[in-house]
């Protein structure tokens, strides 16, 4: 009835009328080990646990390298790629379903920031700070709210390229982050060092907090989130099961140091034979 070689024609036609089209978004994911299975699959268009349907994606993403090292390789990637947006995207990080519809709705309507959802510590505060006059603590992340942050975690944060690129034709020879831990001075994370180069280059940080979103364990599927939360809205790889307490801090914090590079800040190197 059809003539299979005209439709496979056209098949290739199809294919090639869009070679050229970049990634609309790019998720970035630094991970610890590559062996190691990632709390969601956001690669390629099957099975996808976070909503990117309709949108041209891409997917990258790094193992076993210190984190600041790792972000900075991540966003030179993404500057490269032609995308739009990148999305941070932490391997323990478990964004909902429509998360990246959501802060991409936030971002269109203010080309000028960066917007984050809410993550938390595990078994602590959440992942996001703001500052007064004096002080600097975490913020009211309960759901309904978008408002200007000082800090947050760089594992769930949707940043529109243009701004990247702006940071780097400022300063070409600066890392994007950077763990600071000089002798004589205070530690700096990775992430204060990025929204300091953000603020600094008149961009600002949004949060919204309608994406709430769970801090995994990835070997047994515990998690810290928000106390007002659906887990219907989640898809992963790992089956959820409860959330974490007290009674798992130690074996946390000793699977957090377990996990990290050799020479990272907190890790202490192995004794030479």
């Amino acid at each position: 009835m059809y003539d299979r070689d005209k439709t496979v024609k056209i098949v290739h036609d199809v294919v090639d009328e869009v070679k050229d089209v970049k990634p609309y978004v790019v998720v970035a994911q630094p991970r610890r080990d590559l062996k190691e299975t990632p709390a969601q699959r956001l690669d390629g268009y099957d099975g996808l646990h976070v909503d990117f349907l309709g949108y041209s994606h891409g997917y990258c993403c790094i193992g076993g390298e210190k984190i600041d090292v790792a972000r900075n390789w991540l966003i030179e990637e993404v500057i490269s790629s032609g995308a739009k947006y990148m999305f941070f995207i932490g391997e323990d990080t478990v964004i909902p379903w429509d998360g990246f519809i959501k802060l991409h709705e936030i971002a269109e309507k203010n080309p000028d920031a960066m917007v984050a959802g809410v993550y938390y510590i595990k078994i602590s505060s959440p992942m996001v700070m703001v500052r007064d006059e004096k002080y600097i603590y975490p913020a009211n992340v309960d759901p309904g709210r978008v408002f200007e942050a000082f800090l947050a975690g760089l594992d769930a944060i949707l940043i529109p390229v243009r701004i990247l690129e702006k940071m780097k034709e400022s300063e070409p020879d600066v890392p994007f982050t950077c763990v600071g831990n000089l002798e004589g001075l205070p530690f700096v994370g990775e992430d204060n060092f990025f929204f300091h180069r953000v603020r600094k280059n008149g961009f600002r940080l949004l949060i919204n907090t309608d994406v709430q979103c769970l801090h995994m364990d990835l070997s047994n599927g515990k998690y810290t989130a928000h106390p007002d939360i659906d887990l219907d809205y989640y898809y992963t790889n790992i089956p959820i099961t409860e959330r974490l307490t007290m009674k798992d801090k130690k074996y946390i914090d000793q699977r957090w140091i377990d996990r990290i590079p050799e020479g990272s800040v907190g890790k202490q190197e192995k004794p030479k034979e």
